[in-house]
């Protein structure tokens, strides 16, 4: 849905349910490498903020944040890890965020545009040179065995 009216824009009317109807991106998705799944969620101003939800430790998954600038932050878990936030919306999409690359510990400029339904664009760019990756959506929730923090298979949705 598109925000419409101007006048109830500019006055503030309709902007609260404006931003909230055009979060197109929110959900559960996994990384390309299906090793990990983002939630993206309203950041609490109308835009698109993604959390680390999930890592798949067992197959490669980073589980810890090991390259990161910051010497405090290095080591930290990556379930609640902010990847993605600060964006503006636009025509296509959101644009003009940042994407933290936990393999290299460096922010990136960020785009994502949701496709379909099953596929998010989000890419990631350094100057002019821009790299992007599709996402696919997780259609299940994650839950883990509370005593061993262990996540079952059967709640990772097959796509």
């Amino acid at each position: 849905m598109r925000c419409q009216g101007t006048i109830g824009i500019l006055l503030g009317l309709a902007a609260p349910a404006c931003l909230a109807a055009d979060l197109d991106v929110d959900g559960r998705w996994y990384t390309p490498d299906r090793e990990s799944i983002v939630e993206i969620r309203d950041c609490g101003d109308g835009t698109p903020c993604g959390t680390v939800a999930w890592v798949d430790g067992d197959h490669g998954g980073m589980i810890a944040d090991t390259h990161n600038r910051d010497h405090d932050l290095r080591g930290r878990p990556m379930v609640g890890v902010t990847l993605l936030h600060g964006f503006e919306r636009e025509a296509e999409g959101w644009q003009a965020g940042r994407i933290y690359n936990p393999e290299d510990g460096r922010f990136y400029r960020a785009r994502i545009r949701l496709l379909s339904d099953n596929a998010l664009a989000v890419s990631g760019c350094l100057g002019p040179i821009c790299k992007k990756l599709i996402w696919e959506r997780a259609d299940q929730e994650i839950s883990t065995n509370a005593s061993s923090g262990e996540v079952r298979s059967e709640d990772v949705a097959s796509l």
